[in-house]
């Protein structure tokens, strides 16, 4: 009754905290979230899988290729919950992986309705959500299972796996998600418990069972196809225990193998077989990887420094490092992780002595745990790393995260406790800590029970330290501010405040005054001078008063400073900048437009369309005192992403060049992406002729500074227009 008891409170405080987590954690800030969740929607909205496409943007989600049993089952249990808003969240256009860019932790853009627990909008998010703690909770108590087959006789086994699984941190953030790796981690578990049992069991009943429980999990995830020599070996178990036995028992080996081999096939075969259909591969590997990109892929061959790196990143992502690979835990933390694992290690080497030990004795000591149990988890572990391994021949670091071994998770959990257990032992018994026999009863077993429990309560703490720190990371309101249409800046300050983003109009006039308006948090409380500038060229064109703010430490201000274009500014691009105790930060760009629409009459009308994207209308020649004057009319014919330098070249008649101007227009006041189209542009060119000099022709068109590439006149095989000279 006392090992139940203290069973149930390891789960209950598991489900508290994983609501916990479920809570804090804004919607889609788990790894590929979202695109697990959109899998669900379009089972509800479509009644039909997802198709993957090898380009990113035509799918309805990332997850297309995936087995679909995790998100049936969500689809079921959601199905009456519902869900108003998009699940496609917009990105957030300042974050970064570096966990110290002083940016928020969240990788999407979210909505206040977020913020209320209840309301439909976000619903049947939350409902999955708690169904993936459910899950979880499963896969604790199967982790207390495989620590009670590690050790039949000593129950603080498992629980020790039960704790060390249900208070590691980051098993708690990804079971708290609508993620895949949830029922990977149950089902992983599951099959190395019956694997177990089916060594001391073999009947066909539950090898059946073995086969269902295959057939699930190649319906869950490809990792899980690992695990499948495993009740293939504990169908041979028989044979390699009793090999000249005439036990009837072994009679039932080659039915056992058939129901673990064929079984699955039955129940996941035609997955399988609909990808090959679909994409000539089972697997559907290749158009996967073809809708990932580059983003995710390997470009050079795995080394040793690459090696290094995953042992480090998957480390800490196994254990603590929250959202999209963005919040980390303490250096020291880690370090003090390392050392309860290396102990469970050197835990597990003792074992392997007591074990030796045990069978040079005659006869053979009783140990202390079950080494078939030992080793088909020591099996779970080694296969799930092969098959990682293997996945990082071909994903870049991206691939190295901690969760996707969560498929072992339990086994691991186990083998940990098991360890602990054995150095804890050894560690009591050389500090001399072990009662005299005289005091060994209840008071005794607490002392050990207790020293030996301190991983599972240091990880207790740790998990509600990361749920404080998560929810730090993650501040509401400010996680829904400012608006997603605002232009994004993402720059940090001197004076540790972060600017966010800025709404202020693309297009002023003359004269004319905007209201800038800027939305940033503070890192740490303080306050600053601030001022709002208007740059033409390198020119002050106009500036705001100077104003004193103060912020809050972590939580969002908006504040607003009108800004007046000079009444009589010729049009021309202009940089936005904020000043913050003197220290500029670039808010980005806007056009000073003209005050009436320019009308095109030059004296030599033309035709000419560069590209579809600029037409010449027309010029103005003049030759005044040894100097020539070119007056061009251009006219955007299209919205323009680049901004394209003018060239003007005077040739003589051998084609020889004889001066030239090259500029973007107005001398780089007015860069053609800031053309509106139809919107006619005005430039002017003006040499000073050599005494000598005898133009034969000019030439004018327009190139990319970048590669040098011109613009073609459209219809004529030319990439400039020659004009006659005066």
């Amino acid at each position: 009754m006392r090992e139940k008891r203290w069973l149930g409170l390891i789960v209950v405080l598991y489900l508290l905290l994983g609501v916990a987590y479920s809570w804090v954690v804004p919607l889609g800030e788990a790894p590929d979230e979202v695109d697990h969740f959109l899998y669900v929607r379009t089972l509800l909205e479509h009644r039909a899988f997802p198709v993957m496409h090898p380009i990113a943007a035509d799918n309805e989600t990332m997850e297309a290729n995936q087995p679909p049993l995790f998100y049936l089952l969500n689809a079921t249990l959601t199905a009456p919950f519902p869900m108003t808003a998009s699940a496609d969240l917009p990105l957030n256009a300042c974050f970064t992986f570096d966990p110290h860019d002083g940016g928020r932790a969240h990788f999407y853009l979210h909505d206040a309705a977020e913020a209320r627990p209840f309301a439909p909008d976000y619903l049947a998010f939350r409902a999955a959500r708690l169904v993936s703690v459910l899950l979880g909770a499963v896969a604790v108590l199967l982790a207390y299972g495989l620590g009670r087959q590690l050790a039949p006789d000593d129950a603080r086994v498992g629980l020790l796996a039960a704790g060390i699984l249900a208070f590691n941190p980051q098993f708690l953030f990804m079971m708290a998600s609508v993620n895949n790796d949830v029922l990977t981690a149950v089902l992983g578990a599951a099959l190395v418990y019956g694997s177990i049992r089916a060594t001391a069991n073999p009947s066909p009943r539950l090898f059946a069972l073995l086969g269902v429980l295959v057939g699930l999990g190649l319906l869950t995830k490809f990792a899980l196809l690992a695990f499948w020599p495993l009740p293939l070996l504990a169908a041979l178990w028989l044979v390699f225990r009793e090999p000249y036995s005439v036990n009837r028992k072994l009679y039932s080996v080659p039915l056992n193998l058939s129901l673990v081999l064929v079984v699955p096939l039955l129940i996941a075969g035609w997955w399988y077989i609909r990808a090959y259909l679909l994409y000539g591969d089972p697997l559907a590997w290749d158009v996967h990887l073809q809708a990932k990109g580059f983003a995710v892929l390997r470009t050079e061959p795995l080394t040793l420094f690459d090696l290094r790196e995953f042992v480090v990143i998957h480390f800490q992502s196994y254990w603590a490092w929250f959202g999209w690979l963005k919040i980390q835990a303490p250096d020291w933390v880690y370090g003090l992780l390392a050392m309860m694992v290396m102990a469970a290690v050197v835990g597990l080497v003792l074992l392997v002595r007591d074990w030796r030990l045990a069978i040079s004795q005659s006869p053979i000591s009783t140990l202390s745990f079950s080494p078939t149990a030992v080793l088909f988890n020591l099996l779970a572990v080694a296969a799930i790393y092969a098959s990682l391994l293997r996945y990082i021949l071909t994903i870049n670091w991206s691939g190295y995260q901690g969760r996707l071994a969560y498929a072992a998770a339990a086994p691991i959990a186990a083998l940990l406790g098991l360890g602990w257990r054995r150095v804890g032992k050894n560690l009591l018994q050389r500090d001399k800590l072990v009662l005299s026999k005289a005091e060994a009863g209840t008071k005794g077993r607490r002392i050990r029970s207790g020293a030996l429990a301190l991983p599972v309560v240091g990880l207790l703490l740790f998990a509600v330290g990361s749920l404080w720190q998560v929810a730090g990371a993650f501040p509401r309101p400010a996680l829904y501010t400012p608006p997603s249409d605002w232009a994004r800046v993402c720059r940090e300050t001197a004076v540790r405040f972060y600017v966010e983003a800025i709404d202020a109009p693309q297009v002023i006039l003359p004269g004319e005054t905007l209201s800038l308006a800027v939305s940033g948090y503070g890192l740490t409380a303080g306050g600053a001078a601030v001022q709002g500038a208007l740059l033409v060229g390198d020119e002050v064109a106009a500036t705001t008063a100077v104003t004193p703010i103060t912020w809050p430490a972590q939580t969002p201000i908006t504040f607003t400073l009108p800004l007046t274009a000079p009444p009589d500014e010729a049009p021309a691009r202009a940089r936005l900048l904020l000043y913050l105790d003197g220290e500029p930060v670039e808010l980005g760009w806007l056009k000073i437009a003209p005050r009436e629409p320019v009308t095109a009459v030059p004296t030599q009308p033309l035709s000419a369309n560069f590209a579809d994207e600029v037409a010449l209308l027309g010029y103005d020649l003049q030759e005044e005192g040894g100097q020539l004057r070119l007056t061009t009319y251009w006219q955007a014919l299209r919205t323009m992403t680049v901004d394209y330098t003018l060239f003007v070249h005077l040739l003589g008649a051998d084609g020889a060049l004889i001066a030239q101007q090259d500029s973007p227009p107005q001398d780089g006041r007015y860069p053609t992406s800031i053309w509106d189209v139809g919107e006619v542009v005005v430039d002017e060119a003006l040499f000073s002729l050599p005494l000598d000099a005898d133009p034969a022709q000019i030439a004018v068109g327009l190139y990319r500074l970048a590669s040098l590439e011109r613009l073609a006149v459209s219809g004529s095989g030319e990439t400039a227009v020659f004009l006659p000279p005066p």
